[in-house]
């Protein structure tokens, strides 16, 4: 179902757009497809860009305001740029692993993260003072990457009272973290035995966060997990549930309390080719798959688990959102995911979960998440219509966050095809 890109200079023309520049471009993209949003596709149509904002979307050819750039999208497919709601962004804690990160890595990481589509990205339970230090660097320009929302980190479970939970919260937000994440409930996930403490703990933490406008966001990996924490107010759950089937009762429980729930669902099915080229499954950080998953039986039954307690959720009423929870190759980890999303979903769930669904998650809806007039322009070109197949979300040609271009591969040979590089 491949469509050859034999001339991709030619379909796209974006003239003196320069990959960089400091301020958004006002430009208009002609004869695309456009993904709107859910449900919403304009087979051949107009898409105006102004002040970093989408002006205006409309059917048919539109003509250009004076000094206004054209980029012609012939055969060309616009959708909103990805939102990755919990990836782990830095590795390691504390000042020189930062430090080694942002000298080494921190470019490549987040130019790659552009590459694949992600725009906005929640980072999971990194070191607190570094993702907030990353966050000002790509504010500033000092790193090309995707806007990022900063979680900060606040482990309820080993914090002696609901006292020192209280204060950490406030600590983290004080310090400029957008919401916190990465609490698991309960540390030992399974058999699902939490202790009185740690429920106080973790009732008090999302109870202060809430006090501050804040999410407080919780991992539950358990059927168990998942509905207790709704029970103690969690609105944002991190992680499809790897550890027992959810019935329909637990997850119209869910629904009910108005939770969301972040996929994840590539945690369970296997990697290849990411991190060796032996063709043996790994796990998502290198190790042997099954033996090496983490919060598991180690058997493989997670890769059965995960998507059908997704849709089991989805269809009781509960809103997906896309997030990786990896530290790989961005480009693979968006393949590995929506393979493992597509056993489940369809393309235009595909649509809803990468976008209006994840802008929910991180309350940014009235900004990001689809094409309509008004919001930011964070928009992908693709090579080709993913309404023919999920691989089409994948190598997107161009890519523009706030009506600026950061990404642009026109001209390479594979550029826009369906196929990813993994490996570093």
């Amino acid at each position: 179902m491949k469509t050859p890109m034999t001339c991709l200079a030619a379909a796209v023309t974006l003239g003196a757009l320069v990959v960089g520049q400091a301020h958004a471009q006002n430009l208009i993209i002609t004869d695309a497809r456009i993904i709107v949003g859910p449900g919403q596709v304009i087979e051949r149509g107009s898409l105006e860009v102004k002040d970093g904002r989408i002006a205006a979307v409309t059917p048919g050819p539109s003509k250009p305001a004076k000094g206004m750039t054209v980029v012609k999208g012939d055969g060309m497919t616009l959708i909103a740029g990805y939102i990755d709601t919990h990836r782990h962004l830095i590795q390691g804690r504390g000042p020189e692993a930062v430090a080694d990160f942002m000298a080494k890595n921190a470019a490549d990481r987040m130019r790659e993260l552009l590459e694949s589509g992600v725009t906005t990205v929640q980072s999971g339970g990194d070191d607190n003072a570094g993702i907030l230090d990353l966050k000002r660097k790509i504010e500033s320009g000092q790193i090309k990457g995707p806007r990022i929302v900063a979680s900060g980190q606040v482990p309820t479970f080993r914090l002696k009272d609901e006292a020192a939970v209280r204060e950490a919260v406030r600590k983290v937000v004080a310090d400029g973290a957008d919401s916190i994440a990465e609490v698991h409930y309960p540390e030992m996930v399974w058999p699902f035995n939490p202790t009185v403490q740690e429920t106080k703990n973790l009732t008090a933490g999302i109870t202060e966060a809430a006090k501050l406008g804040v999410d407080f966001q919780v991992h539950a990996v358990s059927d168990q997990s998942l509905t207790g924490a709704v029970h103690m107010g969690a609105k944002k759950l991190i992680h499809s549930v790897n550890i027992n089937f959810v019935s329909a009762g637990q997850a119209k429980e869910v629904a009910a309390a108005g939770a969301m729930v972040a996929s994840i669902t590539g945690f369970g099915s296997p990697n290849f080719d990411v991190f060796s080229k032996d063709n043996k499954p790994k796990f998502r950080d290198g190790k042997p798959w099954p033996e090496g998953i983490v919060d598991s039986q180690g058997v493989g039954q997670e890769a059965g688990y995960m998507p059908v307690n997704l849709r089991t959720l989805h269809d009781n009423g509960v809103s997906i959102a896309y997030a990786t929870d990896t530290t790989f190759f961005a480009p693979a980890a968006l393949a590995h995911e929506l393979k493992t999303l597509s056993l489940v979903f369809s393309v235009p769930d595909l649509v809803e979960i990468l976008g209006p669904n994840s802008a929910k998650f991180l309350n940014k809806g009235n900004d990001l998440g689809s094409l309509d007039v008004g919001k930011l322009a964070d928009i992908l070109v693709l090579g080709g219509n993913p309404y023919d197949g999920f691989w089409y979300f994948l190598n997107p040609v161009v890519v523009i966050k706030g009506g600026q271009i950061v990404v642009d591969k026109r001209g390479q040979p594979d550029a826009g095809k369906p196929i990813v590089r993994y490996g570093y």
